[in-house]
């Protein structure tokens, strides 16, 4: 009967101890959202030609806590003359996936993120064959990481963000094309826990 009082002490102390660290790794925002410029480099219409492509990107991500979340990040590019040769070729992204963070520092946040989902690509541009890109869907996914600068509680300037690009649009050769993807802009934060 005596051990009672001091195992139901233990109890709240160890209750207020788990309450107080899961405080301490709550993220200081619940939704961070981006937009920015974004430069492709790849090889999606011909295996081995390099094709640069600009366009803008924007990503949505919900933070669970200080260091873990999820993203959905949506990108365009666009190159009106590929080669000097008029074709055009676009391509967008549509990905999701989860994104770890590194709060440490209050100015700065470093992150990494592996996001999965699909592409599309269209336009005028010839593949290994003799008939145009056309317009398709397909595999990508993404694997990289970024920082992020503080500049105010709400606002914070993307610094980069750069990632390999994967994706798997029939392009005559083969189904497999690795690509680089650079992105720079600004984030809002919105909500607090």
């Amino acid at each position: 009967m005596k051990r009672i009082p001091s195992l139901l002490a233990a109890v709240l102390m160890l209750a207020m101890f788990g309450a107080s660290s899961v405080r301490a790794q709550e993220a200081p925002v619940k939704v961070d959202v981006s937009a920015g410029y974004s430069y492709m480099y790849g090889n999606v219409v011909v295996s081995g030609q390099g094709i640069n492509l600009n366009g803008a990107s924007g990503s949505v991500a919900y933070n669970f806590n200080r260091w873990a979340g999820v993203v959905f990040d949506l990108g365009t590019y666009y190159n009106g003359s590929v080669g000097g040769n008029g074709r055009s070729l676009s391509v967008t992204t549509y990905l999701f996936g989860p994104r770890f963070s590194w709060r440490k520092n209050a100015k700065v946040t470093p992150f990494g993120q592996v996001l999965f989902g699909g592409g599309y690509a269209s336009g005028t541009l010839y593949t290994g064959g003799a008939s145009p890109l056309g317009a398709q869907n397909s595999f990508a996914m993404t694997a990289g990481g970024g920082l992020d600068w503080n500049v105010r509680p709400m606002i914070a300037v993307r610094v980069f963000q750069a990632e390999y690009l994967r994706t798997q649009f029939n392009n005559s050769v083969n189904f497999n094309q690795n690509n680089f993807r650079f992105s720079a802009g600004v984030v809002f934060h919105f909500g607090k826990h």
